[in-house]
Formats: structure tokens, C-alpha cells, sequence
């Protein structure tokens, strides 16, 4: 299977018309990715047959997030789920700059 990193809905067509089958949808490539909008999300979707991996990440410098981006980024999470994404991609670190198990756990719950 190939899949393609894109940062657009013109990205995620160009992808489609080349083949792939299965894309990680982000915004803003040039920061690290970040989340892209449900309404790109929702217009592949319609258009394409593509599998879709929604980014969440709401900010560029790192993955170290304070309570309020966790409690924005599980919101996204469930409005990508909601509107057709068929995963989700995230990371958390803790300001040890090791994987944060609890937020990492409770994500996947919710995935």
C-alpha cells in the first residue's frame, strides 16, 4: 500500500490520481504537519475512496501539550472520527521528552 503525507485537499487528489490508497491528512507541512481542517477531511472523503489518517496536532514546537491543547486535541480527535477520518495520528511527550503513557492511553480509548 502506498500512503502519502498531505497538507491540502489538492494534495490529497493529487495522491488519489496517483495511486494512493491511503493518506495521512495534515495541515501547515511546513511546521512538522498540523491538524487540517474537518472540512478537507469531508471533501476527500465525498470525492475519494482514499483511507484517511487525520493529523491532530494543534500547534508546531513540539509534543509536549498543556491541559487545555489535550482537551482541544481530543475534541478534533472525535470531529475527524465523527466526520468519516479512519484513524488518527498523534504524539505525546512528557516534558522529559519521553512518551506520555496516560494521554497516549487515553487516546487511544477514545480512538
Amino acid at each position: 500500500m502506498i500512503e502519502i503525507c498531505c497538507g491540502s485537499y489538492e494534495d490529497g487528489m493529487n495522491a488519489y490520481y496517483g495511486g494512493a490508497k491511503r493518506i495521512e491528512l495534515n495541515s501547515a507541512l511546513y511546521l512538522g504537519g498540523l491538524s487540517p481542517s474537518v472540512s478537507t477531511l469531508k471533501l476527500l472523503k465525498a470525492k475519494t475512496d482514499l483511507k484517511i489518517i487525520c493529523m491532530v496536532r494543534p500547534r508546531a514546537a513540539g509534543f509536549c501539550y498543556d491541559e487545555n491543547e489535550f482537551i482541544q486535541m481530543k475534541e478534533e480527535a472525535k470531529d475527524f472520527l465523527e466526520n468519516g477520518a479512519d484513524g488518527i495520528a498523534f504524539g505525546f511527550l512528557t516534558k522529559e521528552f519521553l512518551v506520555d503513557k496516560e494521554r497516549t492511553s487515553e487516546f487511544v480509548k477514545l480512538i
